[in-house]
């Protein structure tokens, strides 16, 4: 099977032909923990898949690929704008985790939500919005 190549205009966009993706994709966000195995529990308990425990540091995956690396450190300083097909579920995923969610916010253009994880950083969790092929 042969992959489309994909090719870039000066403008960005994609022929009509290829891929139509966006060409930018978030690989990595890092976290500070004072426990690393408190939040690689926390964020596996919410949904997201273990890569490696390597003790001082984890590596957790988000849909899209995108890894979120936890590493022993100053706690607290993170913050993750997160977007999820089920706000409702995903609030009471939270709930069950242990974490303390804002109420839900309806529309505006989307539902969302807010919460801290059990090392203080910031999460914002919003109703799916994505535009088109991502």
């Amino acid at each position: 099977m042969t992959l489309p190549v994909i090719q870039f205009n000066a403008h960005n966009a994609t022929t009509p032909e290829a891929d139509q993706r966006p060409r930018f994709a978030i690989g990595h966000i890092s976290f500070s923990a004072e426990n690393v195995g408190v939040l690689r529990d926390f964020y596996t308990e919410i949904g997201m898949r273990l890569v490696v425990d390597m003790g001082r540091a984890v590596i957790l995956e988000l849909r899209g690929g995108t890894h979120l690396v936890i590493h022993e450190g100053t706690p607290g300083t993170g913050s993750l704008d997160l977007i999820v097909d089920d706000i409702d579920d995903t609030w009471n995923a939270l709930t069950d985790a242990g974490a303390t969610p804002s109420a839900i916010e309806r529309g505006h253009p989307h539902d969302r939500f807010s919460a801290l994880d059990p090392e203080g950083n910031a999460l914002v969790v919003n109703s799916n919005h994505a535009m088109g092929v991502v």
